[in-house]
């Protein structure tokens, strides 16, 4: 061990031992969780396809 990470190491002796635990969360979780981001994103893109010129004052909405 580094010299460095030894003293840190003497520094937090009494503190092992942590009683929580946090699980990986499940993989289905994870594909939903997936899904959903790549979702909203696309869906962001779609409006901003449409509304960016607006938004930016490049077109009026009520100009066709």
């Amino acid at each position: 061990m580094r010299p460095t990470f030894a003293r840190l190491a003497q520094a937090a002796k009494g503190h092992g031992g942590h009683p929580i635990h946090i699980h990986p969360p499940h993989i289905a979780y994870r594909v939903f969780a997936t899904g959903l981001g790549a979702s909203m994103w696309f869906f962001l893109f779609y409006r901003a396809r449409y509304d960016l010129p607006v938004l930016l004052g490049f077109r009026h909405p009520w100009d066709h």
